[in-house]
């Protein structure tokens, strides 16, 4: 056995198991699946240790595969902050971002384009899912970094923001004074959902689901339809519509906590975004 790991066949050790086979792993690093084989083959031998699996539904690592991956990503991670350190190369690589597509606008002009524009070798997967979800693949290594609306109860990462939550209704329907009140929200798992409905519990105010959807665009195309209100996060409440509150029946609600998650082993590419989304937010505060 060499004395000296080989960090090429390290970060394609690392490609082989993100991308779940061969194929996809010479697709991403740019070579031959004769050429990935050989260096996971020459890791092995140099190891003695069998790191992969080959079989039908692709490449999966052993015991000690996943032993070395650990390893592998700090070593990668280590070498990526050197290089930058010393002006060595420029940032590059792929990150996957989660994040609820309530908070997509707000961050879009402050984040996604000057991220992009500053890191043009970095490529940005941007997905969108209710928190639970993102939190579920973040600890299973599918996204890695995440933007999420905070569990009150068993709150996760750090607190970047609270979020007020705002009562809508386009300024030419009154859905308000119906009664019981319809209401426009997001599916079950959405964590704004318990807070509404406790609220509107806690307040004596009669209610119904009108409407429910996935996405945002979902509940407020309901609500511009006038036959129904939505609760959602203020940054996304659409110009010109009223804020609606207790002078409306409405309760007043906590603000939600908005929090950002970055996996343990995130590479230099992934907690630079994590930097430029504490960024955003802190210019979003400021123009407020």
């Amino acid at each position: 056995m060499t004395r000296h790991f080989d960090l090429d066949a390290l970060a394609t050790l690392v490609a082989v198991a993100d991308t779940g086979g061969f194929t996809a792993a010479a697709q991403r690093l740019g070579r031959t699946q004769s050429a990935v084989s050989a260096k996971i083959a020459g890791l092995e031998t140099d190891l003695g240790h069998r790191l992969m699996e080959r079989g039908r539904g692709g490449a999966t690592p052993t015991e000690a595969g996943s032993v070395l991956l650990g390893y592998a990503r700090r070593l990668l991670q280590v070498e990526d902050e050197a290089r930058l350190a010393l002006g060595g190369q420029s940032l590059q690589g792929r990150v996957r971002l989660g994040i609820p597509d309530d908070y997509v606008e707000p961050f879009s002009s402050l984040l996604l384009g000057r991220f992009v524009s500053a890191h043009p070798m970095v490529q940005l997967e941007v997905r969108c899912d209710i928190s639970v979800r993102l939190e579920r693949e973040l600890a299973h290594a599918a996204i890695d970094v995440a933007v999420v609306t905070r569990d009150p109860d068993k709150p996760a990462g750090e607190l970047l923001r609270y979020e007020p939550l705002v009562w809508c209704a386009p300024r030419d329907q009154r859905p308000e004074l119906l009664d019981p009140l319809p209401l426009a929200m997001f599916s079950e798992g959405c964590r704004f959902r318990n807070v509404i409905l406790s609220g509107l519990e806690s307040s004596g105010r009669a209610w119904r689901i009108a409407y429910a959807s996935s996405s945002l665009q979902g509940v407020l195309s309901a609500v511009s339809a006038g036959f129904a209100v939505a609760c959602v996060a203020e940054s996304s409440v659409p110009a010109g519509w009223r804020r609606l509150g207790p002078e409306d029946g409405l309760p007043a609600l906590p603000p939600a906590e908005i929090g950002l998650i970055v996996r343990p082993d995130a590479g230099v590419a992934s907690r630079s975004l994590a930097a430029a989304i504490r960024g955003a937010l802190s210019r979003i505060d400021r123009a407020a």
